[in-house]
């Protein structure tokens, strides 16, 4: 089973003193989940983590989640709670893997191979200190936590944050609350994302890509169960609107409620330097965020149901944004998968990054170039992509 790819074609024509032209093209096959018709859930559990490479932990999550709904309403609240916190987790190396590789290289800095050396076995330790036998994704996994080493490795996590990112403890980071705190971190502090943040600061970049797209709302499963079973379902899920609008699924979407993103929207709209900010306060966040799962696996809640209007529909917030997996089952039996991903919603060819990227203002093509590649890494597609910068045509004397 061959890795699900394609790629994103982002052109973009420079024009001097007039924002830039902009053209999105995807050759995603958007619509590969079609080849588990006709297989049996189990085996689809099987095949996701071979078709999935980006956010596969998250692909894994919403797809038992989806399959487990189509066909018992029955969970294991335990169980659920210790899936989220590999998609937490998951989010979190996603996260720093940005700011570690993509960061250094965006803002002339170096990759250090000190701070990514511990991500490569985090999923792996989270696994086996949460699940018997390290599975996590099958209709049969079983918690079998180890508190004390799944404590541990939070800690790890909290570690990395203030060494390399925050370099503070990061729920005191998160106290920062306005732009003026922001840019006195980001001046005080010589790590790569201070150094990022304070270039775009320093640069006049902070309100550049505004964008208007409103942020994805709750999606009732009913409603959206609806939209999935229409007769135009395989275009909304390529070029995904709700009710005639294209919508933001980012990091900075999910973050309107801290102090500091509503204080940078305020003053910048939503641009660059909130959506880049934005990344910062989801990574931080994310250990309390497991701590609290945590506490709510050893607490051993009561058994409850999944709302039986689900209906074999999934929803994970993964890191690049809303992910949504439908089944319909026959006898255990795929009868119809379907997978929205958050890329159609971010890439959509009239939604969030054209409309960012066409309220870039430039200089000069190079000067566009780089500005484009911040706004792009803000938004992250799940998919490699290209970018082709259009250079004015020049007269001739």
């Amino acid at each position: 089973m061959n890795n699900i790819e394609g790629k994103i074609v982002i052109e973009l024509a420079y024009q001097p003193d007039h924002p830039p032209r902009v053209r999105i093209h995807s050759s995603r096959p958007v619509l590969a989940s079609k080849v588990f018709t006709d297989k049996p859930a189990a085996q689809v559990l099987e095949l996701i983590p071979l078709m999935f490479n980006i956010c596969g932990c998250a692909q894994a999550r919403t797809a038992v989640a989806a399959l487990r709904s189509a066909g018992t309403d029955e969970y294991d609240p335990a169980l659920e709670a210790a899936r989220d916190m590999l998609v937490l987790v998951e989010n979190a190396r996603e996260h720093l893997f940005r700011i570690f590789v993509d960061w250094p290289t965006l803002c002339a800095g170096q990759i250090d191979s000190q701070a990514l050396h511990p991500l490569g076995s985090l999923m792996r330790q989270f696994r086996e200190a949460l699940f018997e036998t390290g599975s996590a994704f099958a209709f049969d996994s079983q918690v079998k936590a180890d508190p004390r080493r799944v404590r541990s490795l939070i800690d790890c996590i909290d570690n990395l944050l203030s060494a390399y990112v925050t370099q503070q403890a990061a729920a005191d980071w998160l106290q920062l609350n306005d732009f003026t705190g922001l840019n006195r971190w980001a001046h005080d502090h010589d790590g790569i994302a201070a150094l990022c943040t304070a270039s775009i600061i320093d640069q006049g970049w902070s309100s550049q890509g505004r964008s208007e797209v409103m942020p994805l709302p709750e999606l009732a499963a009913s409603e959206l169960g609806e939209r999935l079973q229409a007769s135009d379902a395989d275009r909304f899920i390529e070029q995904p609107e709700w009710r005639g609008q294209t919508c933001d699924t980012t990091p900075l979407a999910r973050q309107l409620d801290h102090p500091l993103i509503r204080n940078l929207i305020e003053r910048f709209g939503h641009s660059l330097l909130p959506r880049w900010v934005a990344r910062l306060v989801e990574l931080a966040r994310i250990p309390a965020q497991l701590r609290d799962l945590l506490e709510r696996i050893e607490h051993g809640d009561a058994a409850a149901n999944i709302d039986s209007a689900s209906g074999g529909l999934a929803q994970t917030e993964a890191a690049r944004g809303r992910l949504v997996h439908r089944a319909q089952l026959a006898n255990d039996v795929v009868s119809s998968y379907q997978i929205l991903a958050p890329t159609e919603w971010n890439f959509h060819p009239r939604g969030l990054i054209a409309e960012s990227l066409g309220d870039l203002r430039a200089d000069n093509p190079e000067q566009l170039e780089k500005l484009a590649r911040l706004m792009i890494n803000t938004i992250d597609p799940c998919v490699g992509y290209e970018l082709h910068i259009q250079h004015p045509v020049q007269s001739s004397a």
